[in-house]
């Protein structure tokens, strides 16, 4: 399982190798083999991205593009991406009360959630999503 982070914008020294352990853990307890992708983005691209794909013109904090549909029995070599909007990122932080990284490790493992092939149409479908986060801030430590 390959991790890529790119970059867009300019991020906190410290973030790339907090968010590698982080998801690197996620990825070894879901048993998750495929490569993955996180963008790490302004405000500007992921509202482009959702405009494009989702026909909504409106800021967003995380968005997935998954490779694998749920129920397919084989595991492509790309699980998929996971585009993280900075800007937003860091207005939840202030408003949660806590750093811009534990904001970003909370929408990657989000993401991952999607990738994983969960979605949140409903309250009782929320628990994959609080179950992941709660993986991943055990794993920051």
């Amino acid at each position: 399982m390959n991790l890529t982070i790119v970059t867009e914008v300019r991020v906190p020294t410290g973030t790339r190798p907090l968010l590698r352990k982080v998801l690197k853990k996620l990825c070894q307890t879901h048993q998750v083999q495929s490569d993955i992708c996180i963008i790490l983005a302004s405000d500007n691209r992921l509202r482009a991205l959702k405009l494009e794909f989702w026909g909504e013109d409106a800021n967003t904090d995380v968005l997935t593009f998954p490779q694998w549909e749920p129920g397919d029995p084989f595991m492509p070599p790309v699980l998929g991406d996971i585009f993280i909007s900075l800007e937003t990122a860091q207005k939840q932080a202030i408003a949660h009360q806590h750093s811009l990284e534990t904001e970003i490790i909370v929408l990657a493992s989000h993401g991952l959630t999607h990738l994983l092939g969960f979605d949140h149409t409903t309250e009782l479908e929320w628990q994959p999503f609080h179950d992941m986060e709660a993986l991943a801030r055990a794993a920051m430590v």
